[in-house]
């Protein structure tokens, strides 16, 4: 197991450095290379869309084949999205086929990463271990997104798509060598009763959740628009926020080891710092930047360690195909929202951290209904 956990940071960090290098400025390159605001959001609505039709196949990957063969079918779709970046065609079915590479990567990698996490992270002590993994994220973020910034600005896209590459291959070298025990899951894969089971409190929570996504989306776009239009700016304030968080994330993941809930405190803490980040400018945006990254990962490691308690108690593909439906299901929603209803980001950005508040009216339970289900996780004998 200690070995499985150091090839999992390993890859960690190596995946999520070549990752970040272009994957925060893919829709700022495109509103830069002449698609207008409208198709932007046309083409990150369809990420979400096929990422709710592709999260079937790739859990039936994993379920009947392995998970490694997940992650590499996610790499692949990975290196095609940036091949594909590098011939911009200002037409429709160029962002529906970026759409469609992009959402296969985001669902075979992420299905795949959590599987490991899951795998590997200690139930008992699943806060602090969460936060040193967090942490090896948080540094190839903060490290990798400037870099790809200034790449992006002085250099060439080919020259990250050759880097994200080596480093990517490597990484995958770290998951073949990770060593599980293989065994045949005749659990049937059942959403509807997985949702039936499901406190509808943590079904909104874990929907609400994943909307940061969105936020995370349209904040470069924000920036570029209202801002300053360069990659640098959208650089440097993703360093300071990434900063904050690691600044940060270590203590707080401690913090919240005990019986205490702070989940609630910590949407409230990222609510207001995100609505002063898109109102402010020059040295203030920087430090309401740096306050909001830490709002951003206290929400993070509250949520995460209340989901990896809940998740405990499910098969886990049952979980895991859940989990995927119910965060684009809620993200399809928003951003059709945002595409069909608002012209401008920062409205759009107003109506998702609204939405990113419902939680705040309810308790998440980490307990499903009842134990009395085919998708609950059974001890073996």
């Amino acid at each position: 197991m200690q070995e499985n956990r150091k090839l999992l940071n390993r890859y960690v960090f190596l995946s999520t450095f070549a990752r970040s290098l272009i994957e925060l400025f893919i829709g700022t390159i495109l509103f830069k290379a002449g698609f207008d605001l409208k198709h932007v959001i046309f083409y990150y609505l369809f990420v979400n869309i096929f990422s709710f039709i592709l999260a079937f196949p790739c859990i039936y990957i994993a379920k009947r084949h392995s998970n490694k063969i997940l992650t590499i079918i996610g790499i692949l779709a990975f290196i095609l999205v940036q091949v594909v970046l590098n011939y911009v065609q200002l037409e429709v079915w160029y962002l529906l086929l970026l759409s469609l590479l992009y959402a296969l990567y985001r669902r075979a990698y992420w299905m795949s990463r959590r599987y490991y996490t899951l795998q590997v992270i200690d139930k008992n002590n699943a806060s602090k271990e969460y936060s040193f993994v967090s942490i090896l994220n948080q540094l190839a973020l903060l490290l990798s997104s400037y870099v790809g910034s200034l790449l992006l600005e002085y250099i060439s896209i080919n020259v990250i798509t050759y880097i994200s590459i080596m480093l990517l291959l490597v990484g995958l070298y770290c998951i073949y060598k990770m060593d599980f025990e293989y065994e045949i899951n005749k659990v049937k894969l059942n959403i509807i009763e997985t949702y039936r089971i499901t406190p509808i409190s943590s079904i909104i929570t874990i929907g609400c959740y994943e909307l940061q996504n969105v936020i995370t989306f349209l904040l470069p776009l924000y920036i570029v628009i209202y801002v300053k239009n360069t990659y640098t700016a959208v650089g440097i304030i993703n360093l300071l926020a990434q900063f904050a968080t690691i600044v940060c994330v270590y203590a707080y993941g401690l913090l919240i080891n005990n019986d205490k809930n702070y989940l609630k405190f910590s949407i409230l803490f990222l609510l207001i710092f995100k609505v002063l980040q898109v109102n402010t400018y020059g040295i203030i945006l920087f430090v309401i930047t740096f306050i909001s990254g830490l709002g951003t990962k206290m929400y993070e490691q509250s949520f995460n360690k209340e989901l990896l308690i809940l998740s405990k108690n499910y098969e886990f593909h049952n979980f895991n195909l859940f989990y995927e439906c119910m965060q684009n299901i809620f993200r399809i929603i928003t951003v059709a929202i945002c595409y069909f209803f608002i012209n401008d980001v920062k409205v759009m950005i107003y109506v998702t951290l609204a939405l990113i508040a419902i939680p705040l009216l309810f308790k998440f339970k980490t307990e499903p209904k009842t134990k009395k289900s085919n998708v609950i996780w059974k001890e073996k004998n």
